[in-house]
């Protein structure tokens, strides 16, 4: 049979036979999309277009917060490192390895860094021998804030005779300046008696780890 002629029939049993043009149409019909399976299909596709996006949300938000804890572990290592440092530094002075001038530079620019103000010298001659006994020059650390005038002893090892030492600066301090000073300690060691003798007498005792 030649492909004209099948044809030819094929279209003879559309017209003239209902059973054959419906089985024809179902058989079709089964190959195609309809509009229904189109819609359902583009629903999916949006559904998983949806959860992506979220899922990428998500990511994001795991990655900022993992960000932001990388941060605080790098504020939390220079912290340390700071720390180290210092301590460092005072051992150094106690083996005579560091100068305690340098250490006390160390401490200055973490009061400086803590307070948000300059750590002057403030020096004078104490002519009616107020600090030590007999006529002497006097210096001490001084810083101004907001109108406050804070006397600091820095040091890396203090005892009770450095805070009685620093009760009388304040007294000739206020001689001079006209000005009651509040009083500081800074030091990674203080001795217990050295510390109640402070607290008594109202001087603020600040170790390196709360500054840092």
């Amino acid at each position: 049979m030649s492909l004209e002629k099948l044809k030819s029939d094929i279209l003879e049993l559309i017209k003239t036979d209902e059973e054959f043009r419906l089985a024809l149409i179902g058989a079709l019909s089964a190959g195609l999309v309809t509009r229904e399976e189109t819609n359902r299909i583009l629903s999916e596709i949006k559904k998983l277009r949806e959860d992506f996006n979220k899922q990428l949300e998500a990511f994001k938000g795991r990655m900022d917060a993992f960000e932001r804890r990388m941060e605080e572990l790098r504020e939390d290592f220079n912290r340390g490192m700071r720390s180290f440092d210092i301590k460092l530094s005072s051992l150094s002075v106690r083996w005579g390895i560091m100068s305690e001038s340098a250490f006390r530079n160390a401490l200055r620019g973490l009061l400086s860094e803590k307070f948000g103000v300059k750590v002057s010298r403030w020096e004078t001659f104490d002519k009616d021998g107020i600090v030590y006994g007999k006529p002497s020059m006097v210096d001490i650390d001084l810083m101004i804030k907001d109108k406050e005038h804070f006397l600091v002893e820095i040091k890396s090892h203090v005892r009770k005779s450095d805070v009685a030492e620093l009760l009388r600066i304040s007294k000739l301090y206020e001689k001079i300046e006209k000005i009651k000073p509040s009083l500081m300690i800074v030091t990674p060691f203080i001795e217990e008696k050295a510390k109640e003798f402070a607290e008594t007498n109202g001087v603020k005792v600040y170790t390196t780890d709360e500054l840092i």
